[in-house]
């Protein structure tokens, strides 16, 4: 099958299109960090992208611009599928967490459905690489500070593609969500991401204020009840080989 990912060498991509080229698919890769002619957010090269491709994986995204890249580059790309699947990774909780960002998300998947075109939306929790990411920035300061009380539900990034590569051949406009293993606060986790580096520094918890800070709290953005992922983040860390060696 002829597939397009259009954000192919994300945190996602990275894993995701091995696997689809593993199951022998024919795998066209997009992505703006390694071809700079394809550029969702002003739509450049997308349908050049996407011309000849059964299904299209969507995993293209930007936090910072996402009326830009996520809404108006998703909405110009509707325009440009023609009988053609489109499989779009989301996040677990967007219908109902305040966050602008989360909010934008929501928004492209209501214009998807409301758009005609074949599709499977599936919603995943935060990437353990992702985590790691954003805390291994905050425990590099001085003090080590975190949001109070934020709890996540990591996923393992490999066991994320797993399965939505199966999603190739779904039936359906919803797939079920993606969720790790286990509910986590922020606290813990930075704890035991700045242990396994061997870095020993206060960490403080700030308060955040408002309805972002308090639907992280309540935790919105998990699932517990879809904890399909079984590497936890103990593993996660385990397996990034700090040794007690230099933060990266």
């Amino acid at each position: 099958m002829n597939l397009t990912v259009l954000g192919g060498r994300g945190l996602l991509g990275r894993h995701l299109v091995p696997l689809l080229e593993e199951a022998g698919h024919h795998v066209t890769v997009s992505s703006r960090s390694t071809d700079p002619s394809v550029d969702l957010a002003s739509g450049a090269g997308v349908a050049e992208a996407i011309d000849g491709a059964e299904v299209i994986f969507h995993l293209a995204s930007d936090a910072v611009r996402a009326k830009k890249v996520d809404f108006r580059g998703t909405q110009r790309m509707l325009q440009e599928i023609t009988n053609q699947r489109l499989v779009y990774v989301s996040i677990v909780g967007v219908d109902r967490h305040p966050l602008p960002y989360y909010r934008v998300k929501y928004e492209v998947e209501q214009m998807i459905e409301r758009s005609g075109v074949e599709h499977t939306i599936v919603r995943a929790t935060q990437f353990h690489d992702f985590v790691a990411y954003l805390l291994g920035m905050t425990t590099k300061l001085p003090i080590g500070i975190v949001p109070h009380r934020f709890v996540f539900q990591p996923i393992d990034t490999a066991e994320a593609a797993t399965h939505i590569a199966a999603l190739v051949e779904y039936a359906g406009p919803r797939a079920p969500d993606l969720g790790g293993p286990e509910v986590l606060g922020i606290a813990d986790l930075a704890r035991s991401l700045m242990t396994e580096r061997g870095v020993e520094r206060p960490l403080i918890q700030i308060p955040i204020p408002g309805k972002v800070g308090r639907a992280f709290r309540q935790g919105i953005h998990t699932n517990p009840d879809r904890a399909v992922g079984k590497v936890t983040w103990a593993d996660h860390l385990a397996s990034l080989g700090f040794h007690h060696g230099p933060p990266y």
